[in-house]
């Protein structure tokens, strides 16, 4: 395996991304194999040296409810305070306030009277900048505020083609594999629209995240997408995926086939 991969996914695991098969694989690696050894070891130790001073990455779990992550966020940067805290703080409580504007102006939808043109407009105008704050959250250096933007996603009645778009950029490279697995799971939620099934089925020819190549090898099988043979042949044949990657695909062939 490349030097590369080797260190992604050893750091993955210490960070505690890993799971499965694919967790049961590495720390496999680390037991038996010395070069894995002396990498987990190294960047374990190097892990605990940041671990003071980097930003807090989001909570493991992604069906979380929004306003409890944003309360464990608020909670944790009190007690670890980036330079730029002031403006991550901002944009959490953006965050938080359009999540309630989408769930009460969904409530509000329903009730006001028809004649209330004004209002319905003001209403619109109010869900249109929340979809734009999402949408640009996406693109925050912030891990959190990306995830955060994803999670706020939930209380929206529905996903339009832009938000679809979004998601799928951000299954397919972002740098980090929460947030790709976060993006996944919310597209999941609108397997039944082809054109989500047609990039899902697509992310599995760029994806280059094993842990996410796994599950969304998995989400296929699990919907009975048959278009996901073909790719799904090419990640087998690949030597460069990960042997775990290779079986999960091999199994999913069986699976659907």
């Amino acid at each position: 395996m490349e030097e590369n991969k080797m260190t992604e996914l050893i750091n993955d695991y210490i960070d505690g991304y890993l799971s499965g098969e694919l967790k049961v694989y590495v720390e496999k690696h680390i037991h038996e194999d010395q070069e894995w050894k002396s990498t987990y070891e190294k960047y374990s130790e190097l892990n605990k040296l940041m671990n003071n001073d980097k930003e807090l990455e989001a909570p493991a779990s992604l069906r979380k409810d929004f306003e409890q992550f944003l309360d464990h966020e608020i909670e944790n940067q009190t007690k670890v305070v980036p330079i730029n805290s002031a403006i991550n703080h901002k944009r959490w409580y953006q965050l938080a306030a359009a999540v309630v504007i989408l769930a009460v102006g969904y409530i509000l939808g329903i009730s006001m009277n028809k004649g209330n043109t004004d209002e319905i407009d003001q209403l619109r105008n109010e869900m249109a900048a929340t979809k734009a704050l999402v949408l640009n959250s996406l693109d925050d250096q912030s891990a959190s505020s990306r995830l955060g933007a994803v999670n706020a996603s939930y209380s929206m009645e529905a996903m339009d083609d832009d938000i679809v778009q979004a998601f799928v950029k951000t299954l397919n490279t972002d740098e980090n594999i929460n947030v790709r697995l976060a993006a996944l799971e919310a597209l999941s939620r609108y397997a039944d629209d082809e054109n989500v099934r047609k990039a899902l089925i697509e992310s599995l020819s760029t994806q280059d995240k094993p842990a996410v190549q796994i599950v969304l090898i998995n989400l296929l099988v699990q919907l009975k997408e048959k278009r996901a043979i073909e790719p799904l042949k090419k990640l087998t044949e690949d030597e460069e995926n990960m042997e775990a990657v290779r079986d999960e695909a091999n199994y999913g062939i069986f699976k659907l086939s």
